[in-house]
């Protein structure tokens, strides 16, 4: 009896390793794996906008050896707020392919649809504000829209500040049970994104070297760093000290965050957290 329920298990065994070995032995066809990526371009396609940007030949003569490509998106007829999407080109040569799309958008859970304005701006700086010198183009498309053509064709002479546009002031200081932990040289960040915004280009940053606390604070529409947009409406304001001087954040830096609403003025931000050091 012994050796038959042996055998049994055996047999059993046996026969999961042969399904496991023909479920191996036929995987999913070549003719469904080309209809499964075809779906997934086509999803992607009509999410997205691709062409050519060109210089316009009267500005040939303008065009910089080294410079940055920055294309920002718009709802069609939108001037202010942030932008749907951005994308960020560097080392560039012209005729230039560009795409953009779903995954460029700034705002969590904002669709790439329907129709839109789409700038392309050489900057010249690297920096995303436009600033005069810079070179730009826009047209209006539609989602889903290819061989769109972005011609370079204007100089930009002056900044152009939105109406309406405001800006928010207050102070800044540190929780003093952080205080001793300031290094001894340091810059701060300031730092504004809409409401609900977390990645992307912020709405306005602002640099400050040698700053002693507390700090008196203004941020507002010279400070925005994308052509077009207002400083306005809600934002979440971000303030950190940083150590190297680098805008991205490393252990050891200190920052605080508040809500607040452009126009605002006597806000009060707190640095109270010590990034990546446990407290």
């Amino acid at each position: 009896m012994k050796h038959l329920a042996i055998f049994s298990l055996v047999l059993v065994f046996s026969a999961f390793a042969a399904c496991d070995r023909e479920l191996k032995e036929h995987p999913i066809s070549i003719e469904l794996k080309r209809e499964i990526t075809a779906s997934q371009e086509t999803i992607e396609s009509s999410r997205s906008v691709s062409g050519i940007i060109r210089f316009d030949d009267a500005l040939a003569s303008k065009k910089p050896e080294k410079s940055t490509l920055f294309l920002i998106v718009r709802s069609k007829g939108t001037t202010a707020g942030p932008p749907l999407a951005v994308k960020r080109y560097s080392l560039v040569k012209f005729p230039f392919e560009y795409k953009i799309g779903q995954g460029n958008v700034m705002a969590k859970g904002a669709q790439f649809e329907g129709e839109i304005d789409i700038t392309a701006r050489l900057d010249m700086d690297g920096v995303a504000k436009a600033q005069p010198g810079d070179i730009e183009g826009t047209v209006t498309a539609r989602a889903g829209d290819a061989a769109v053509e972005i011609v370079l064709d204007r100089v930009v002479e002056t900044a152009v500040v939105p109406t309406g546009s405001a800006s928010v002031s207050g102070t800044i200081w540190v929780d003093p049970a952080l205080v001793d932990k300031l290094p001894k040289t340091a810059a701060l960040f300031l730092i504004a994104r809409s409401e609900g915004v977390r990645q992307g280009i912020p709405l306005a940053v602002k640099k400050v070297v040698a700053v002693e606390f507390p700090y008196s604070f203004t941020l507002g529409q010279s400070d925005v760093m994308l052509p077009g947009a207002g400083f306005d409406g809600p934002i979440t304001l971000f303030a950190r000290v940083d150590q190297d001087g680098d805008a991205a954040p490393t252990p050891g830096d200190i920052d605080g965050k508040v809500s607040a609403t452009a126009g605002d003025k006597n806000i009060e931000l707190v640095l109270d957290n010590l990034i990546g050091v446990s407290q």
